[in-house]
């Protein structure tokens, strides 16, 4: 193997258990962290990096979620019904780029990718919004109820078609529609990242299987797979310590990794 490419493959292992570590820990990651990695590093192509933090957060998050349910920190019943809210819009947004991607001329597909990047970035900086949010001000109960489908439902589909136009959102918009529609304090994390894998599951399949015939393969399988061996380890240790961690200081985290990704992005698009 050239030194080149062993060098490439060191760098994605050690790239994997540092955002396994965070995933197993925050329970966001998969699109927030991995798609400006992709494009700044790894220098991946707008929409292939979507598709490519689609297949990586599936194969992290498995063992993650595992580790949750396991450890009693994942509400199944919860992300079952998150779940089926949320894929039709993770289907119209996936199909919607891929479609584009299939259908536009070379200098419209250019144009579309620089779309897609910039839906990244002000997905992760409405991410970090909501984040800071305080959502203890919130009287949830009507939400929560069934009157309050005429805004969860809606709310859950955008949520859905975010994650499917730019794989943003596997825990960091789906962990504040939890605390909003289901009032789970307790096991968002674990049950966040239920949630995800079944939705990016969906969403990489589409980008990896629409297409494929015109040349649009938009998930590096390689890639993936590196960083996501590097991330069994950091799945591992970050799960465990996040069973441990006050709420307090785990927001600090999550609120320091999404900052993290907003620089990213910023020194991807403009420097």
């Amino acid at each position: 193997m050239p030194e080149i490419i062993l060098s490439d493959v060191i760098l994605l292992l050690l790239s994997g258990v540092v955002l396994g570590f965070l995933i197993g820990l925050t329970g966001i990651g998969g699109g927030v962290l991995t798609v400006p990695f992709l494009l700044l590093v790894v220098k991946l192509e707008p929409i292939a990096a979507v598709g490519t933090a689609g297949l990586y957060g599936v194969l992290t998050k498995i063992w993650a979620g595992f580790r949750h349910y396991r450890q009693g920190t994942l509400n199944l019943e919860v992300g079952i019904r998150f779940f089926l809210a949320a894929v039709p819009g993770v289907l119209v947004g996936a199909l919607a780029v891929k479609w584009s991607r299939v259908s536009l001329s070379p200098s419209g597909v250019a144009m579309l990718q620089e779309i897609v990047s910039y839906m990244v970035m002000a997905s992760i900086s409405f991410a970090l919004v909501a984040l800071l949010f305080d959502y203890n001000r919130l009287d949830t109960r009507f939400l929560s109820s069934r009157r309050g489908a005429v805004v969860k439902f809606p709310c859950l589909f955008l949520v859905g078609a975010v994650m499917g136009m730019t794989s943003v959102g596997g825990g960091i918009l789906i962990i504040p529609s939890l605390l909003l529609f289901y009032r789970e304090t307790s096991r968002y994390v674990g049950t966040s990242i239920f949630v995800a894998v079944l939705l990016m599951a969906v969403m990489s399949t589409l980008y990896a299987l629409i297409g494929r015939g015109q040349g649009a393969q938009d998930v590096d399988l390689a890639v993936a797979a590196f960083m996501s061996v590097g991330s069994f380890a950091g799945v591992h240790y970050g799960a465990a310590l996040c069973k441990r961690m006050e709420p307090r200081r785990l927001q600090a985290v999550v609120v320091g990794v999404v900052v993290l990704a907003v620089v990213m992005m910023v020194v991807d698009r403009f420097l």
